[in-house]
């Protein structure tokens, strides 16, 4: 019997779009388990989606204090995807819980439009600016997060983007990885179609979107 690969999405938002973490170049995958990660606090995005659940307290020592399970998942709040110390107590929420080892769940990482914050008030040169900076922070705490932990080998980045992304051109999104120190930038060659919700949480859309994946962790 094949075991299962594990998975950690970041930047969750509504629950009802969650991240896709099966999807792989040209497949599919079944997951084992995946940890849920989202910038907001527990209350602050109890607020934006009215929507309860059961706050599950983490028996590891870490500063994020927020998790719930979430439909059987595990879910981690207050998680700044740019902050290397944010992911290391994710994981190790995760683990304890799932009772697997960090690197099992590290080993695939998945965010769906990630976008700066403020992004409505941003001319488009500043919007790619800044998240261009946000994508290329994001790789760098991975990597840091994973060297922290200890784990060995290349990790999978894949990226969920939209296809006519105004915010953060494929290129651009291509470089902003490379700076952080993605190697092997590639894009999926069919095109998906998700619903994506603003950061606010009081807008969503059905977008045509690409997946790209690199390669982190050298």
């Amino acid at each position: 019997m094949t075991k299962k690969s594990h998975a950690l999405t970041l930047a969750e938002g509504d629950p009802d779009f969650k991240t896709n973490a099966t999807l792989i170049l040209g497949g599919n995958v079944e997951r084992g388990y995946v940890l849920r990660t989202a910038y907001d606090s527990l209350a602050v995005w109890k607020a934006k989606y009215a929507i309860g659940v059961s706050p599950f307290y983490p028996k590891v020592k870490t500063t994020l204090k927020d998790a719930a399970l979430i439909d059987n998942e595990i879910w981690v709040f207050g998680v700044d995807a740019t902050v290397a110390q944010h992911i290391v107590d994710a994981v190790s929420i995760g683990a304890q819980f799932y009772k697997v080892e960090p690197s099992e769940i590290m080993r695939h990482i998945y965010v769906k439009n990630l976008n700066a914050e403020r992004e409505n008030g941003m001319e488009t040169k500043a919007l790619i600016k800044a998240n261009m900076s946000l994508y290329e922070k994001t790789a760098i705490a991975i990597n840091e997060a994973a060297s922290i932990l200890g784990i060995k080998g290349k990790l999978d980045f894949y990226i969920y983007s939209a296809s006519k992304n105004h915010k953060i051109p494929r290129d651009n999104l291509s470089e902003a990885v490379s700076r952080g120190g993605g190697r092997n930038f590639t894009s999926d060659s069919r095109i998906h179609k998700f619903f994506v919700g603003s950061n606010n949480g009081l807008r969503f859309d059905e977008f045509l979107t690409n997946m790209h994946k690199t390669e982190l962790n050298w």
